[in-house]
């Protein structure tokens, strides 16, 4: 038998129900903190966004592969943390609305009924004040004049037995929750926002050196992502602590660097640790330095006259004059087994296997595989400097900023203000008690402190020296 329309659907509201109270549990909530937790700590632990060498030559190639598939070297970039931020938003969003009916018909329902005794046995503080014979224009009158130390605006109920004044305070911090669910959500999305599309890259830049691209790493992979306009590093400082000890460690390091942009300067800056340039959402960070060597060979073909001057610097590869090879610098070496200071070289030669050999300055016509058609010599090293800078784009930084401000301004509501209300029933007849009675939300203790200093203050003022416990 076919189901009916109102059967199929009860049961898709009854899937609704279940989704909607499990992303509405507090331990859901919970079990996302701890796991946002973990997270960061690994975070912390494993360095985010390093060279894959770097990564290989710490945890292995198997260790690596493992990591990598998982994403842990770009972690706040990768799918699943993306999942975890938005499920934590549907949990705080599902938590929100549950309770949110209640709280606004709380803070936007202006009550209007008097004070009756089905009241007063769910007011936790209620005392009785006994009328001394005033009249009940003259009672009311002064129970106004103390009310007015502590609440602004009151308002007056009347009915056949009695008229009842109420008066309240603070009633939207009862909000106060609510904007930092608020806050909360905003600087999550602002996390999103950031993660995914916003990126962090990085680039070297040599002393009077231009780049107008940076490297952004995808899995285990280094992609060039062009800027739109030029960097130049037109200086880099680097200032120690005592020049005249055994070791110098260094205070600071700074670069002087300028934006070019259709071939016009539009802005310099020197660029420190923590205080970054900041150009078209973009920003500089001064992360690193290092040496560069720039090489001179000499490259003379066996046989021939004449030598020829190569030029190039460390991870650099040149095609050799006049001749279909290339050689390649893999590293510079100041001192080889106190041969003096030399090069590393891979030649490069149509489809023959490429070859390493090492050249010795101190040794002309030397190297250690001299098979090849070339007599290679070390003319000359010339170190120089280089900025390592980071480079950071996080479009929903602002996101994040105003949820911040929010989130304070829901934590200072929330912990500072609390909703107070004190009803005070007078009777027609004057013969019966003067009833108080309140409650507040939060902060028990102050309001019972001012409750009693308001009772205390009626009986003053009507005469009364001692009230009885309802």
């Amino acid at each position: 038998m076919k189901e009916s329309k109102v059967e199929i659907g009860r049961k898709e509201m009854g899937v609704l129900t279940i989704l909607f109270d499990l992303f509405r549990s507090v331990k859901l909530t919970i079990f996302l903190l701890i796991l946002l937790a973990i997270v960061s700590i690994v975070g912390t632990l494993i360095k985010q966004n390093a060279p894959t060498e770097e990564y290989i030559q710490r945890y292995g190639i198997g260790l690596y592969k493992v990591l990598n598939f998982f994403d842990l070297f770009d972690m706040y970039h990768s799918w699943w943390f993306s999942a975890i931020l938005l499920f934590l938003v549907i949990n705080l969003i599902a938590c929100s609305l549950h309770r949110l009916p209640g709280i606004l018909r709380q803070v936007f329902r202006t009550r209007s009924e008097g004070l009756e005794d089905s009241m007063l046995r769910t007011l936790p503080h209620v005392e009785k004040v006994r009328n001394p014979g005033l009249t009940e224009a003259g009672a009311e009158e002064r129970i106004r004049s103390e009310l007015k130390k502590w609440f602004r605006k009151w308002k007056r109920t009347e009915t056949d037995s009695a008229i009842t004044l109420y008066s309240e305070k603070g009633r939207f911090s009862r909000l106060g929750v609510y904007v930092t669910h608020l806050s909360i959500l905003i600087v999550l999305v602002g996390g999103l926002i950031g993660s995914q599309l916003g990126f962090k890259g990085f680039v070297n830049i040599l002393e009077g050196e231009t780049v107008d691209q940076i490297y952004v790493r995808v899995k285990d992979r280094e992609i060039p992502k062009p800027l739109g306009f030029s960097v130049r590093c037109d200086d880099f400082r680097i200032t120690y602590y005592d020049l005249q000890g055994p070791e110098k460690h260094v205070k600071e390091y700074t670069s002087l660097l300028t934006i070019v942009e259709d071939s016009k300067e539009v802005l310099r800056k020197s660029v420190e640790v923590n205080h970054p340039l900041r150009y078209k959402g973009l920003a500089f960070y001064q992360a690193s330095y290092g040496t560069v060597h720039h090489v001179s060979l000499g490259v003379q073909q066996k046989g021939r006259k004449g030598k020829q001057l190569v030029n190039l610097v460390e991870g650099e590869t040149v095609s050799i004059p006049n001749s279909d090879s290339q050689i390649h610098l893999l590293r510079y070496a100041p001192q080889i087994h106190n041969f003096g200071e030399g090069v590393q070289l891979v030649l490069f030669k149509g489809n023959q296997e490429p070859r390493a050999f090492w050249v010795l300055k101190d040794l002309k016509r030397f190297d250690l595989r001299n098979d090849h058609d070339f007599i290679i010599t070390l003319e000359g090293v010339t170190p120089k400097e280089y900025t390592g800078l980071q480079v950071t784009k996080d479009p929903g930084v602002w996101v994040v900023w105003i949820g911040s401000a929010m989130m304070i301004l829901g934590l200072v509501i929330s912990f500072f203000f609390s909703h107070q209300r004190v009803w005070v029933r007078i009777p027609r007849e004057s013969t019966k008690e003067v009833v108080l009675a309140g409650s507040t939300n939060k902060n028990r203790v102050g309001f019972e402190k001012m409750f009693n200093q308001l009772v205390e203050g009626v009986q003053r003022r009507m005469k009364f020296q001692q009230p009885e416990t309802f």
